[in-house]
């Protein structure tokens, strides 16, 4: 029976259901299910809000065979506000039946034709299905950077995965843990790194963004090659207050010159960093210039509340500079930008201007894992 792509509405909810417990059934983690309202818990569509989430399911007419969902936000790009979709889970049960490998192209396929500047942002690695995918269809692919800075070396030694995934790397973990070996030379490895400190830079604690995070996105957004809107009521959707955002506006000599999001996750067994207390720099903005100052703000907001290691994707020149500067160091990523074929032509040449691209983690589905 032929597929066919539409949106979720409430009677194919019992569908979906039996969508994720075949999945399910196929040994597919629960994190990659759909989910099982048309309603969005996230950005749901509402009267008058330019950014939101619509749902979408491919059917037989009986039975859901895959879905995905879309994510509206204005960007701001040569010179233009225009309207960028953003895809992300798409699930096919073609993952644990092969008699349905064809819907994963005909929901990229029929996404495009509708919304044809698209991007995509994570996905894992290169090596994915999606990114592969994508490259055939002649999509522009780039890593977004991962920077990473160790407050508590000890602690790191003794949690971080990536160092203690075989018994010869447990054991010299735990004795440059031990030794205070490790200690010394991160510290001093990371203090060789970073320049000295703007003392005229205070970063303030707020609720709401205000006025000002107007002024600051008309003054920055003509810095950057792409970058999504981010004016006041766009934050306070993203980053509502309260909430478990740490919020900051920044000032240099008394100016307000950019803001920053943060996060402190005290993680749980986490794949990655074990049960480290990670400081994560979620999203933030300014001219590129004044880059090295708000990640001054926030790094020293973070370190001093204590977390165990601080981390952050960035895609700018300006922002990775800024964090090299502050001691960052730069580690493996799998947070990958993608461009469909429309939107890699507005940020022709792709290769030279990827650099000036502003994506960090509070681009795409938000700040999740950290």
């Amino acid at each position: 029976m032929a597929i066919a792509i539409q949106p979720f509405t409430p009677q194919w909810i019992p569908a979906v259901a039996a969508f994720n417990r075949r999945l399910a059934g196929g040994g597919v983690a629960s994190e990659f299910q759909f989910p099982e309202s048309d309603v969005p818990a996230w950005l749901p569509k509402l009267p008058g809000r330019r950014i939101y989430q619509e749902f979408h399911v491919a059917t037989d007419d009986r039975d859901i065979r895959g879905a995905y969902i879309l994510k509206f936000q204005d960007f701001f790009v040569g010179g233009r506000t225009l309207t960028i979709a953003y895809y992300h889970l798409p699930i096919s049960e073609g993952i644990v039946n092969r008699s349905y490998s064809s819907v994963g192209v005909q929901m990229i396929r029929t996404a495009l034709r509708a919304h044809p500047l698209m991007f995509c942002l994570g996905m894992g690695g290169f090596d994915r299905p999606l990114p592969q995918m994508l490259k055939a269809l002649g999509w522009q692919m780039v890593a977004v950077p991962f920077y990473f800075k160790v407050n508590h070396p000890v602690r790191f030694l003794r949690q971080i995965e990536p160092l203690r995934r075989t018994a010869g790397r447990q054991l010299l973990a735990n004795a440059a843990a031990a030794s205070g070996a490790g200690w010394l030379g991160v510290k001093a490895w990371q203090r060789l790194r970073t320049a000295a400190p703007d003392r005229s830079v205070v970063a303030e604690p707020i609720g709401d963004f205000g006025s000002w995070a107007d002024e600051i996105w008309h003054r920055s957004r003509d810095g950057y090659a792409l970058i999504g809107c981010r004016d006041r009521e766009t934050l306070n959707v993203l980053y509502p207050s309260p909430g478990p955002f740490l919020r900051l506006r920044v000032r240099q000599g008394g100016r307000t010159i950019g803001w920053a999001v943060a996060l402190d996750t005290r993680m749980r067994g986490n794949k990655y960093f074990g049960h480290l207390r990670v400081g994560s720099i979620v999203d933030c903005c300014a001219a590129p210039d004044d880059a090295p100052a708000v990640v001054q703000a926030a790094a020293g907001v973070l370190e001093q509340s204590g977390v165990d290691l601080l981390v952050s994707n960035q895609s700018h020149r300006a922002w990775t500079d800024a964090l090299t500067r502050r001691g960052f160091l730069r580690g493996p990523s799998n947070f990958i930008f993608a461009a469909s074929k429309a939107l890699g032509e507005l940020l022709a040449p792709f290769d030279e201007r990827c650099t000036a691209i502003h994506a960090t983690r509070g681009d795409g589905d938000g700040p999740i894992n950290l």
